[in-house]
């Protein structure tokens, strides 16, 4: 499972790539078999349905800060790094999203995600101990 969400995330992101650069490099979309439009659509789909129970759903509210991030990198690095003209409606509309998700969420700490010091690849610890052998009873 873990395997599919990488290249499942490598190939939107690559897709999504494709939109900032054009077909100059590769048809990315063609090609891998992603398409940007329906990631935009999978990301829209998705921040709608937690809409619902935003508390319940943390993983949406931070993709949708993350996606405020993400748009003014996009414009900003297209802007700076292609010469593309420097579209300022959507760095105003996912900024101002992204902040008022923060502002809004109920409770703040939950947005940033917990650290842990174990490897991400270790074993879990059972979470039942093992059963003990009955102690002995005498009989007399």
């Amino acid at each position: 499972m873990t395997v599919v969400m990488v290249l499942m995330g490598m190939a939107l992101v690559g897709g999504a790539a494709v939109s900032l650069v054009g077909t100059a490099l590769v048809p990315l979309d063609q090609q891998v078999g992603t398409h940007a439009s329906a990631a935009g659509a999978v990301l829209g789909i998705g921040l709608i349905a937690a809409a619902v129970n935003p508390a319940a759903n943390v993983a949406w509210v931070r993709a949708g800060i993350l996606y405020g991030i993400v748009v003014f990198g996009f414009e900003v690095g297209s802007h700076f790094l292609l010469g593309a003209p420097f579209n300022i409606g959507p760095v105003v509309f996912g900024l101002a999203c992204a902040l008022l998700l923060v502002a809004l969420y109920p409770e703040r700490r939950a947005l940033v995600p917990p650290t842990t010091s174990l490897p991400m690849m270790a074993p879990r610890a059972p979470t039942t101990p093992p059963p003990t052998a009955a102690a002995p009873t005498t009989t007399s």
